[in-house]
């Protein structure tokens, strides 16, 4: 058993395992905590996770679930995807914008100059 920075304990998957089958054969669970030195709300958390979804998913110290894992990757990937899609949008208002002042002023321009006279700039 391993403990945390801030002191909370860690328990390797072989300990939970074997914690669960003590359960599953038939010792009181109760008798099972007091010898593990563990809460019986916690063997029984264990015990509902492996009757659920089987041993592989208690997982021991710094051990996670490789679809979970797997999941966090695809969810922040995805995350990522949609602020670079917000972002090429904004840019993309942003350069039409852009143009559109660019022609109004191409064209006051041209409109300025049309009288034949060379424009004067100040010096």
């Amino acid at each position: 058993m391993r403990k945390t920075r801030d002191g909370r304990r860690f328990f390797s998957r072989a300990y939970k395992v074997a914690a669960v089958r003590r359960v599953i054969e038939g010792e009181p669970a109760r008798k099972v905590a007091e010898d593990l030195d563990i809460g019986v709300e916690l063997l029984w958390r264990w015990r509902k996770r492996v009757a659920e979804k089987g041993e592989e998913h208690l997982y021991g110290i710094g051990e996670r679930s490789r679809q979970g894992v797997r999941a966090t990757v695809e969810g922040s990937q995805q995350r990522r995807m949609a602020e670079l899609e917000r972002l090429v949008g904004r840019q993309e208002l942003e350069i039409r914008f852009l143009e559109k002042a660019l022609r109004r002023v191409e064209e006051r321009r041209q409109q300025k100059s049309d009288d034949g006279e060379a424009a004067s700039s100040k010096r």
